[in-house]
């Protein structure tokens, strides 16, 4: 009895050690809640609230540290640690600079702390003239808030731009930026990049290939890979909260943005997330834009000299945490990791630790998500919940050759409804625009637009939707849903204070030019139904080398026998000639996700040489894919091909031909529904989507021929960088439609 008496207290915490020991890692949660304090250390002040203490730069702005259980999160051997690309310091030339406490906590009982450093120029000194992305005449204000609780600290800047000020903008591009501790190694950018990240030495050490943001790592478990930072943009719609973690010390550090609304470019809009820095061993960096060209969905603030302007960007949520019970790697995981360097297997405890602190980020932003707008924001141009609107409606699909009148991922949002100053602007939302007869003209009102805000929610796929929390004002809607080509507008929507406007039921009638023969694939404006093109592939550095390797005769897609999922390859680039760049020792370089590129040598390719390797084998023959399809008697009339593209990198047009004839050219400028494409560095930076682009190539339907026909898609030979992303084929036949070309340009007609 005694020694069973004794024995069972033993197995008992033995037995509760077991089961901690397995429970899935979760958060932990703040266990103090201390009252806000700021203090004013002369050149700083300092933010902290028991949980997190933020020290803030009174000259620039910047966050120059952001301490958590003991750790300063930031990084400090590569500049500045936390900061805006354009900052007010520069206003202290003119006397402009000033620095005050925009809320006390001794006056709110240490509910909530927040700093301001304000530059006003006056319009006489351009603030951050050096920085990267350009400096602006605007004024300028940087604020920091916490409050009781928050695992974190929120920052938003105000841009000011009164009417006495001379014509400007707010440069090429602009972002906040943090630049972190390197103890973070875990990167989360959504589900599909969400990954144990290499050293950054690893990556200090790689030989440069084609540009300097992308390097073949020769070393650590990534080794014969290559890292390239446009990896990991995300659309800013979708990634909600992003940033890194660290698997030695258990904590997370994201940005979470409560709302796009002041972000710019639409809920397509891809931007940089995370990445690395171009130094040598640089630290692992977490970027904001609400103003930027990448992809060619970027925006500019235009602001016209007399224009008064004003934008609020934020505020951005900094959230930091970690784990209440961080499970630990065993020894043979850890065994393993060191021998599939290269192709690595990652310890299971190291991805779930990272999961739970990215689904604690999760959480935390659809929390701030339902804060939004905050009342605790005051002094600047933005208007609390009650002083928003509301606009409810349905969209009803009307197309009767469609299979369905549901309307799956509908998203619908308001924009402004005026173009930039001096630029023509398209009927569509979508970036299609140009000037007649195909001249490239400007984009459409609110793709590349920053000067406004924008409204963005998604609909049901019954086309019910709801877009709250909109400032008044006058807008157009736009909405766009998969499954169907193009978009629905609606102008004069006028959004009141305090109200909820029905817009009722709304009649989508897409265009059509005839009646449909065939297609591939589907709309959803990304090439991820496609061959590769899908969350686990389409980022991966490289699928224009190894297109070559696993179509090594081309594409040859029959329709009614093809599968668009297995057949056809979700991006078209010239065909590989050189096989250089294999590495050897790789099991399966067409499909393997890592370590299938060969190691070159810094001797032979130093990073002074920004193509590297790429000058050896990144060009290729000219590729041409057909599309094999029958009709069954003689036609006649007009018959449309229309394209959608996810894509396109330096080809102007895609050259199309049809049983050997030419035929013209996808974005070959002979009219305003075929303009000529624009380059979006979609393939360049590893994604399957960039600015979407719809064309429409009519041609003489008498060209179609009884029985089996071709169709062929012709991207010439050249960079293996160029060519275009597919999103979506359709044939039209209208045999009531004479084809005069009177569309066409006059030196295109018949």
């Amino acid at each position: 009895m005694t020694t069973s008496f004794a024995a069972g207290p033993r197995l008992l915490l033995a037995s509760a050690f077991v089961a901690i020991s397995l429970a899935v890692p979760v958060a932990a949660q703040p266990a103090v809640n201390p009252a806000v304090t700021v203090t004013d250390n002369g050149g700083t002040w300092t933010l902290e609230n028991g949980i997190v203490k933020a020290i803030i730069d009174k000259r620039n702005g910047a966050m120059n540290s952001l301490f958590y259980k003991g750790i300063d999160t930031m990084g400090h051997d590569q500049g500045q640690s936390g900061y805006w690309e354009q900052d007010p310091s520069s206003a202290a030339s003119v006397g402009g600079l000033t620095n005050c406490i925009t809320i006390d906590p001794a006056l709110n009982g240490g509910d909530r702390a927040e700093v301001s450093i304000k530059g006003v120029t006056g319009g006489k000194v351009q603030l951050t003239a050096g920085a990267p992305g350009g400096g602006t005449y605007c004024d300028m204000e940087v604020r920091y808030a916490m409050g009781r609780g928050d695992s974190g600290v929120y920052v938003y800047a105000i841009y000011s731009h009164p009417d006495s000020y001379r014509a400007g903008g707010v440069g090429s591009e602009s972002r906040y930026i943090t630049k972190i501790n390197q103890a973070f190694d875990w990167i989360s950018v959504d589900p599909d990049r969400n990954l144990l990240e290499c050293a950054p030495t690893d990556w200090g050490d790689g030989v440069v290939v084609h540009a300097k943001e992308q390097r073949i790592l020769t070393k650590g478990v990534y080794k014969n890979s290559v890292e390239h930072k446009y990896s990991y943009a995300g659309v800013q719609y979708r990634t909600t909260a992003y940033g890194w973690s660290s698997t030695s010390n258990h904590i997370g550090i994201w940005f979470i943005n409560p709302t796009i609304e002041y972000l710019s470019g639409g809920p397509t809009k891809l931007e940089l997330d995370c990445h690395f820095g171009d130094n040598d061993d640089p630290d692992p960096i977490i970027l904001d834009y609400w103003e930027g060209g990448h992809y060619d969905g970027g925006s500019t603030a235009r602001i016209a000299a007399g224009e008064e302007w004003t934008r609020v960007v934020g505020p951005i949520f900094i959230y930091v945490n970690s784990l209440a019970n961080p499970r630990k790697p065993s020894a043979s995981d850890m065994a393993r990791l060191a021998a599939t360097a290269g192709n690595p297997a990652i310890p299971p405890a190291w991805t779930k630790n990272a999961n739970a602190l990215y689904q604690d980020a999760l959480a935390q932003a659809k929390a701030e998500k339902a804060k939004w707008p905050y009342d605790w924001v005051n002094g600047v141009d933005y208007p609390h919940k009650d002083q928003r609107g509301t606009v409810t409606g349905k969209i009803v699909l009307t197309d009767p050759q469609a299979k369905t009148t549901r309307l799956p991922h509908l998203i619908v949002g308001l924009v402004h409804p005026d173009p930039i100053p001096g630029v023509v602007a398209s009927n569509s939302f979508s970036g299609f625009g140009g000037g007649r007869f195909g001249g490239r003209g400007g984009p459409p009102d609110g793709i590349h637009d920053a000067r406004y805000y924008q409204f963005w929610n998604d609909g049901s796929a019954n086309g019910n939707f709801t877009i709250s929390n909109i400032r008044p004002g006058t807008y157009t809607l736009h909405a766009f849903a998969d499954g169907v080509l193009g978009e629905f507008v609606q102008t004069n929507i006028t959004v009141a204070a305090g109200q909820s406007l029905d817009l009722g039921k709304l009649d989508w009638q897409p265009v059509r030019y005839g009646r449909q023969l065939w297609d591939i694939g589907y709309p959803d404006r990304t090439g991820g139904k496609f061959f590769k093109g899908d969350g686990a592939n389409y980022w991966l550095w490289g699928w224009n080398l190894r297109y070559a390797l696993i179509f090594t005769n081309d594409i040859t897609y029959t329709i009614g026998k093809s599968d668009y999922r297995r057949d056809w390859f979700f991006e078209e680039v010239p065909h590989a000639t050189n096989f250089a760049f294999v590495n050897p020792d790789a099991k399966d370089p067409a499909n393997q996700r890592f370590g299938w590129v060969r190691a070159e040598s810094l001797d032979q390719y130093p990073q002074t040489n920004q193509r590297g390797p790429w000058n050896h084998y990144g060009r290729g023959r000219t590729t041409v894919w057909t599309v094999k399809f029958k009709i069954k008697k003689p036609v006649q009339g007009q018959a449309a091909l229309r394209v959608a593209l996810a894509g396109v990198n330096t080809i102007s047009q895609l050259a199309v031909a049809l049983n050997g004839q030419g035929i013209g050219g996808i974005g070959d400028g002979s009219s305003p529904d075929n303009a000529r494409l624009r380059t979006t560095n979609t393939i360049r930076y590893n994604s399957d989507k960039g600015l979407w682009q719809e064309r429409t190539l009519r041609f003489d339907a008498a060209l179609l021929k009884p029985g089996e026909n071709d169709m062929t898609f012709t991207v010439p030979g050249g960079d293996l960088q160029s060519g275009v992303v597919w999103d979506y084929l359709r044939l039209e036949l209208d045999e009531n439609h004479t084809f005069d070309g009177a569309h066409l340009a006059p030196a295109n007609r018949p």
